[in-house]
């Protein structure tokens, strides 16, 4: 199973845009090893079998943890939570278990002779399990040496997919219930601060000799938190439930200049380094988040002219609910936009220069070796959208200019007209792309005439 998904932040002004070189601003991957599990291992409980294992497992760079939950198809035994079990040595065909407790050691005796064919759950190295993994053997028989409280289990290794009916993965606190479209719970389990300031004239865009596009100042930053859910029925070797919850803050300004020699009109996107952080619990799964900016614009103009413009936008509270198998049930809220902009035309010409700054927040997910492989996430898009008509002379002194007529033209001046947008799309590639917000605020229509 292949696709992706994501969500899109957009903030538009009137700019052009062009692929920078895609290189990636790459961390080597956090990896989640096994984690102490919370219970009193001191209990002869923990000898009893169960259908229900809670595997839980944290970072080598950080507290966060990844809890991992197993449905057993057979009644299954964690060993490294049973205090009394000193020593457990692997083989292909074995399983030895040394005791330091006669008790536990005669319950354990009891309650595994009741048992059918179960699972031994190892994290003890050596031939029981890789380095961060744990082993999964499912036991035959069972010999007893009561004299040196050692258990040996004639058994074979498997895996989870043989041995479990539904897996459940968990990163964050992901509400059990239905996710309100207003009312969206993100816990900032795994955090990702970034900033990227792009050098003085940078150009965007050049399209010799009709057009260059540079940004005088560009910088982007954000705060992106994000938890998330999977379900996998290994019975019906189908997804059961996957989503994301992301919590995102950006900002960016932007001072972009474009020199038009002629007639021309164009779009582009300049992307600076992708920005790829990796979890991964070894050999269960592996996830990619990576946060992506780009300046996108579009152009046109029917003279030679001279076009500037500025923004500077910040979104706070932005959250998003996302359901990668049903898009109905992706959800958004928050956005609250603040922002301010400028634009400036040098010539005489019809001209449009609108320019957007985007921030990308893609998550690629791979599960037990390639099983399910996808990625997905959001984009945010804000901007703006500038439209001028000059008429008359060019280099025209505006002081004590006059609005729109009541005509609702404007001969013999200047109009400038400029628009705030603002998008958010979710994309889960194979199944779905959606837009999840969409608002346009009209900013100015003005009429700088001489008439």
């Amino acid at each position: 199973m292949k696709s992706s998904f994501g969500v899109a932040l957009f903030a538009s002004a009137a700019l052009v845009v062009a692929h920078a070189d895609d290189d990636c601003g790459c961390e080597g991957p956090a990896l989640f090893g096994p984690a102490p599990i919370p219970v009193d291992t001191h209990s002869v409980e923990r000898v009893m079998p169960t259908i229900e294992l809670e595997l839980p497992y944290v970072s080598n760079t950080s507290d966060s943890h990844i809890n991992v939950n197993h449905t057993m198809k057979y009644p299954s035994v964690l060993l490294e939570a049973i205090a009394s079990v000193i020593n457990v040595d692997c083989s292909a065909d074995s399983v030895a278990m040394t005791f330091n407790d006669s008790s536990i050691f005669a319950a354990t005796q009891t309650s595994w002779n009741a048992q059918g064919d179960f699972v031994m759950v190892t994290n003890h190295l050596g031939d029981c399990d890789e380095e961060l993994e744990r082993g999964f053997f499912l036991v035959d028989t069972l010999t007893w040496d009561n004299s040196t409280l050692t258990c040996t289990a004639h058994s074979h290794k498997t895996n989870v997919s043989t041995t479990a009916e539904m897996t459940q993965i968990t990163f964050g606190k992901i509400p059990t219930s239905g996710v309100a479209a207003r009312d969206i719970v993100v816990d900032p389990t795994y955090t990702l601060n970034t900033e990227i300031s792009l050098p003085a004239s940078t150009v965007l865009y050049s399209y010799s000799p009709y057009l260059t596009v540079t940004a005088d100042s560009a910088k982007f930053e954000s705060n992106v938190t994000f938890s998330g859910y999977l379900a996998y029925n290994w019975l019906t070797l189908k997804l059961d439930d996957l989503y994301f919850d992301i919590d995102a803050a950006f900002d960016a300004s932007l001072q972009v200049s474009a020199d038009v020699t002629s007639a021309y009109n164009t779009s582009f996107t300049y992307s600076p380094s992708t920005l790829f952080y990796g979890l991964s619990v070894p050999g269960l799964i592996e996830l990619g988040p990576e946060l992506k900016f780009a300046v996108e614009a579009d152009i046109s103009a029917s003279e030679a002219v001279k076009l500037t413009t500025g923004l500077g936008i910040a979104l706070a509270d932005g959250n998003v609910h996302l359901d990668l198998l049903t898009g109905g049930k992706t959800t958004t809220s928050g956005w609250v936009p603040t922002y301010s902009a400028s634009a400036d035309i040098s010539g005489q010409a019809v001209a449009s220069i609108d320019p957007y700054a985007s921030l990308t927040v893609e998550i690629a997910i791979n599960f037990f070796g390639g099983l399910v492989d996808l990625s997905s996430g959001i984009t945010a898009k804000p901007g703006f959208q500038n439209d001028f008509i000059l008429s008359a002379a060019a280099g025209v002194d505006l002081t004590g200019v006059k609005n729109v007529t009541s005509t609702g033209t404007c001969a013999e001046g200047l109009l400038s007209s400029s628009n705030f947008t603002f998008a958010v799309d979710a994309f889960a590639t194979q199944w779905y792309s959606t837009e999840l917000y969409a608002v346009t605020v009209p900013i100015v229509e003005e009429c700088f005439s001489w008439a």
